[in-house]
C-alpha cells in the first residue's frame, strides 16, 4: 500500500491544514491583542500630531499679537465716498476720523501735440538722417529718423513715430492719426500727466518744421498754440490746465495726478471725473472700518476655537486618559473669561464677545465693538496685545506644549518607541508562532508516517494468517 504523505501535506483543507489552522489561531490570541494595542498607540500619537499642529497655529497666532507694533492691525480705517463715480478714497491706520466735502473742477491730463493737417499721398520731400529732441515726463529723448526722399508723407510720419515709440527715454506716445480720408496727422501724448510732463521738443535738423512745429509754439507756457482743424498746436493752450484742480473745504488744492496722496493724512483720493460748477460737493467721510478689525479678531478666535474643540474631542475619545490634554483644556477656556490686559478694556465680552455652551468664543455684538473702536483702536488692541493680554496669556500657556521640545513632541516621541518596542514583540511572537506551527507539522507527519507504515504491516500479517481457500476441506 503506498503512503501519500504529499497530498496530506500539501492540500489547503486537509485535517492536518485545518488543525494547523485552529492551532495558529489558538497561539495567536496573544499577538492579536499586541496588535490592538499598537493600533491604539498609532492612533493617540496621530493626534498628537493633529492636536500639536492645531495647537502650534494658535500658539503662533497669539505670539504675533505681542510683537512691536502689533496693537496697530486693530487701527482700521475706512472711507465712504458720497459720488464714488467723482472720486474714491482708501485710508490707512493713521487717517483721522471724520468728514470733508470736495469738489472736483479738474481733472489732470496728459500733453498732447498734434502737427498740422498734410495730405497722406503727398511726396515728404525730405531725404537724409535727421536729429531732434523731445522733453516730456521729467526725461529728454534724442531721436534720430532715416529718410530716403521716396516716403509719401503717411509713410514719413510712421517712420517718425516709430523712432519716438522705439526710444526707451521719450516720455511720449507718437501715434499717426488719419483725420480724414486722405489726410494724417502726428500726435504726441505725453505719458504723464501734470504741468511737468508738458511736451516740449528741440527741432535740430529742420524736421519737425515740416509738421508746422516751432519753438514758439511753447515759448510762454501759458500761452501755447493750440491746435486747429488743420494747424498745428497742443490741445490745452496753458500748461497749467494739465494738472487737477479740486477744492476741499473750500480750499484750492492743484495736484499734477489724479491720485492725491498727501492732502488728507493717511488718505488717498482717486479723481475719477470733473463736476459742473453747480454740481453738489463729495461728502468723503472717514471712519473705523468695522470689517476689517472684525476679520482680524475673528481670526484669532477661529484658531482659538479649532484648539479648543481639537482637545475637548482629543479629550472624551482617543486621549481621554491623558492628564495632560485634560489639564490644557481647562486652562484654555479659563483663559476666556479672565481679565486680559491693562487697558479700560478687562474681559472679551466689553467689545462683543461671548463665550458659548460649548467654550468657544464669538463675535455677537458688532455694534458694540463698533462703538469701543470709535471710541479708541487702542483700548481694543490692549485687550490682545498688551502684556497680560490674549496674546501674551495663551503665547505663555501653549509654549511649554508646542514646539520641538514641548510636551506634545515629547509625548509623540514616547508613543513612537512604545509602537517600535511593540512592533518587535509581533515579530518576536509571529516567528515563535510560526515555529511552533511547524514543528506541529512535523511531529504530526511523523506519527502519521508511522501510523500508515503500522496498517501497512497489520495488512500484511492478516493476508498470512489467512488460509487459501480448499486448503483445509470440511469435515
Amino acid at each position: 500500500m503506498a503512503l501519500d504523505l504529499t497530498s496530506l501535506q500539501n492540500s489547503q483543507s486537509s485535517p492536518l491544514e485545518q488543525l494547523l489552522a485552529a492551532y495558529r489561531a489558538q497561539l495567536s490570541r496573544p499577538l492579536d491583542a499586541l496588535k490592538q494595542q499598537q493600533q491604539r498607540l498609532q492612533e493617540q500619537q496621530k493626534l498628537l500630531a493633529s492636536l500639536r499642529t492645531t495647537l502650534e497655529e494658535l500658539f503662533f497666532t497669539a505670539t504675533s499679537l505681542t510683537m512691536p507694533g502689533a496693537e496697530r492691525r486693530f487701527i482700521t480705517r475706512t472711507v465712504q465716498s458720497s459720488a464714488p463715480e467723482v472720486i474714491t478714497a482708501t485710508a490707512q491706520q493713521d487717517a483721522l476720523l471724520g468728514s470733508v466735502s470736495v469738489h472736483v473742477e479738474r481733472l489732470a491730463r496728459n500733453d498732447v501735440l498734434a502737427s498740422a493737417r498734410l495730405n497722406r499721398a503727398d511726396p515728404f520731400g525730405l531725404s537724409g538722417l535727421y536729429r531732434f529732441e523731445i522733453t516730456a515726463a521729467g526725461t529728454t529723448a534724442t531721436v534720430e529718423v532715416t529718410l530716403d526722399g521716396t516716403e509719401d508723407t503717411e509713410t514719413a510720419l510712421r517712420k517718425i513715430a516709430t523712432a519716438i515709440n522705439t526710444n526707451s527715454t521719450a516720455g511720449v506716445v507718437a501715434t499717426v492719426v488719419g483725420d480724414t480720408a486722405t489726410s494724417v496727422r502726428l500726435v504726441l501724448t505725453a505719458k504723464q500727466t501734470g504741468t511737468s510732463a508738458a511736451i516740449r521738443f528741440t527741432d535740430t535738423d529742420g524736421l519737425l518744421a515740416a509738421l508746422g512745429w516751432s519753438a514758439s509754439m511753447f515759448a510762454d507756457p501759458e500761452n501755447r498754440t493750440v491746435m486747429t482743424d488743420t494747424g498745428a498746436g497742443y490741445q490745452l493752450g496753458r500748461s497749467s490746465e494739465l494738472n487737477a484742480l479740486v477744492r476741499l473745504n473750500g480750499l484750492s488744492i492743484i495736484r499734477e495726478s489724479n491720485t492725491l496722496t498727501d492732502v488728507l493724512p493717511g488718505v488717498t483720493l482717486t479723481l475719477l471725473r470733473a463736476q459742473q460748477p453747480g454740481d453738489p460737493d463729495v461728502t468723503l467721510t472717514t471712519t473705523v472700518d468695522v470689517e476689517k478689525a472684525a476679520s482680524l479678531i475673528q481670526g484669532i478666535l477661529d484658531r482659538y476655537n479649532s484648539a479648543l474643540k481639537s482637545l475637548s474631542s482629543a479629550s472624551k475619545d482617543t486621549l481621554k486618559g491623558n492628564p495632560f490634554v485634560r489639564q490644557l483644556l481647562g486652562q484654555l477656556r479659563t483663559l476666556a473669561s479672565q481679565p486680559l490686559g491693562s487697558g479700560p478694556l478687562q474681559v472679551l465680552r466689553d467689545i462683543g464677545i461671548t463665550i458659548e455652551s460649548d467654550g468657544t468664543l464669538k463675535l455677537s455684538d458688532r455694534s458694540r465693538l463698533e462703538r469701543e473702536l470709535t471710541a479708541g483702536s487702542q483700548r481694543v488692541a490692549e485687550l490682545f496685545t498688551s502684556p497680560g493680554g490674549l496674546g501674551d496669556r495663551l503665547a505663555e500657556l501653549l509654549r511649554d506644549a508646542v514646539g520641538s521640545g514641548g510636551t506634545l513632541q515629547t509625548q509623540w516621541q514616547m508613543l513612537g518607541e512604545r509602537i517600535q518596542g511593540l512592533s518587535k514583540r509581533i515579530r518576536q511572537t509571529e516567528t515563535r508562532i510560526e515555529q511552533q506551527v511547524e514543528q506541529y507539522r512535523k511531529e504530526y507527519l511523523k506519527l502519521q508516517q508511522l501510523y500508515l507504515m503500522a496498517t501497512a504491516q497489520l495488512g500484511m500479517l492478516n493476508t498470512f494468517a489467512t488460509p487459501p481457500p480448499g486448503m483445509f476441506p470440511s469435515g
